[in-house]
């Protein structure tokens, strides 16, 4: 997919919902995210120990939760009791860490498209591509609302390309690759996202001369929001929704 045909056709993406004003990850975030204007939403799902599939960004609990250890030693069902909000405020200490079926069903129910990051442990991208794929299938209206996979693990999205094919793919990465074409094109992507402080004004030019959609994270300050997107940046990632209001 080119810059000028995006799979992203808003400027800016709610990371981790809104996550300046709400804990991250959330359906509190999600919920006001949507209340603040924003269309696309970003999250990141890892594996549990038994299995299952939950929205959190860390591999530890510690910062998100009143739990402690990691994220794939610890089960669902010990997972999802947890305080999510209290770390945030005690607005939100009903908050919880919840599946990416509750996840789904929120971001359909809001009317929202999402950016769905697979935060590998490496070693098991095989098994979160697999449950994270099959949920997908199952709960998305694929075709019919707006969905890509991303990632920084290139066998992820290779592995995702496979089992769904008809789903984008954003290959995620700090700094700029020597040839962004070709790793996009190794890592079954269509999608580069860069970090903010790495990229510079030849690397943006050097990206709309390939006709390569991207995007810069994770930026909250509307000016340089701004710059990204007239050097050519299709989207920006912020905690603020209302970056640009």
């Amino acid at each position: 997919m080119s810059s000028q045909d995006p799979i992203v056709k808003e400027n800016l993406i709610a990371h981790r919902g809104a996550s300046a004003y709400a804990p991250e990850n959330t359906l509190e975030a999600i919920r006001l995210a949507a209340k603040m204007g924003a269309k696309w939403i970003e999250t990141d799902v890892q594996l549990t120990a038994d299995g299952h599939l939950v929205m959190i960004h860390d591999a530890k609990l510690d910062r998100t939760t009143n739990g402690s250890g990691l994220v794939v030693h610890s089960k669902l069902a010990d997972i999802v009791s947890l305080d999510s909000g209290s770390w945030f405020s005690e607005d939100y200490k009903d908050a919880r860490t919840v599946t990416l079926e509750d996840y789904l069903s929120t971001i359909l129910e809001e009317g929202l498209n999402l950016q769905l990051e697979l935060k590998e442990i490496s070693g098991l991208e095989e098994p979160l591509v697999e449950a994270a794929c099959a949920v997908v299938k199952k709960h998305w209206p694929i075709g019919e609302n707006a969905l890509f996979l991303s990632g920084f693990s290139e066998r992820c999205m290779r592995l995702a390309a496979q089992r769904l094919p008809d789903v984008p793919r954003g290959l995620a990465t700090a700094a700029m690759p020597r040839n962004p074409k070709a790793r996009l094109e190794e890592a079954a992507c269509q999608i580069l996202h860069l970090q903010a402080s790495f990229v510079s004004e030849q690397d943006m030019e050097r990206l709309c001369a390939d006709g390569i959609e991207f995007a810069i994270a994770t930026v909250n300050d509307p000016v340089e929001a701004r710059y990204f997107l007239e050097h050519g940046a299709q989207s920006v990632l912020s905690d603020k929704p209302d970056l640009f209001a």
